[in-house]
């Protein structure tokens, strides 16, 4: 059970299908600003993986 603290509400910036699978972007600056490759982050009650950082905007992949 997730017991931690919301940190931030993010905006979706892209979600783009890759077959079963889909990317998805996320502006969260206070939450990027510490955040590296490799980290999980909880999105919702869901652990994911960041794949790419750009400035503000966290990128993770999700499967079905």
């Amino acid at each position: 059970m997730f017991t931690g603290l919301v940190e931030e509400l993010g905006t979706i910036t892209a979600l783009v299908p890759q077959g079963a699978a889909v990317e998805l972007s996320l502006r969260a600056p206070l939450v990027a600003a510490d955040a590296a490759i490799g980290d999980s982050i909880a999105v919702n009650g869901c652990c994911l993986t960041v794949v790419r950082r750009d400035t503000d905007v966290l990128t993770f992949e999700a499967g079905s």
